[in-house]
């Protein structure tokens, strides 16, 4: 993997993230567990609101990931071009 393709990952990730969060927040920005005391909500309502929340999640630890595995590639090309005190590598 490369540096580059693991800030595309990065990048998809996030577009997925803002996605899912967007129509999360659009549609379902109402649904929560139901209670005693609370008025039932809608199975599908709740299923989807579930779903896209997993998604926005998955979509986090993904995106934080690929920064991670960015970030080591570029520090070990970055070591591997400096040079070192006694001029050997």
């Amino acid at each position: 993997m490369t540096t580059r393709t693991a800030l595309k990952l990065f990048v998809l990730a996030l577009l997925v993230f803002a996605v899912a969060f967007a129509l999360q927040r659009a549609f379902f920005w109402n649904v929560a567990a139901v209670s005693w005391d609370q008025e039932p909500q809608s199975l599908w309502a709740l299923g989807a609101a579930f779903l896209l929340r997993s998604i926005e999640n998955l979509s986090a630890i993904v995106a934080v990931l690929a920064l991670v595995v960015a970030g080591v590639l570029r520090l070990g090309i970055w070591r591997a071009q400096t040079p070192t005190l006694n001029g050997s590598k």
